[in-house]
């Protein structure tokens, strides 16, 4: 089913943030860019509500993160979403906590999808290369 409406709608989570524009729709999930991602696919299960110039989330950016499983580029298994950090009232770089309790920053350009895991547009690999792990 397509909703080619949904195009050029604001997406807005419980707090009132703006996540950015919906500039392609899926049919699992819209494409988010112009805003707090650079792009981001994000699952259609989030949305609460369509109305006629906004797309409504069913709960805050960070309450969705929080806890969530993380993979890597590859799929492969890479932590979980140990804290959001916030920049004022916007999220600005989350906390990753390893298989081995070790942790490291990622900012939200670097997410390329939510939906039942956090999907980086980069793998553990990368991240153990950038020298990111902190134990």
């Amino acid at each position: 089913m397509t909703h080619g409406g949904m195009t050029n709608k604001r997406v807005i989570d419980t707090e009132g943030v703006e996540l950015g524009v919906v500039s392609k729709v899926e049919d699992d999930c819209i494409e988010v860019s112009e805003g707090l991602f650079d792009q981001l696919l994000l699952s259609r299960k989030y949305i609460d509500v369509e109305e006629e110039t906004e797309i409504l989330l069913k709960d805050t950016l960070y309450n969705i993160l929080e806890g969530m499983n993380v993979v890597g580029s590859d799929d492969g298994d890479i932590g979980i979403v140990k804290e959001t950090v916030t920049a004022g009232d916007v999220l600005d770089t989350i906390i990753i906590e390893t298989e081995n309790k070790e942790l490291f920053f990622i900012t939200l350009e670097e997410i390329y999808k939510i939906d039942e895991n956090l999907k980086l547009d980069l793998n553990m690999n990368q991240i153990e290369e950038d020298g990111r792990l902190e134990e």
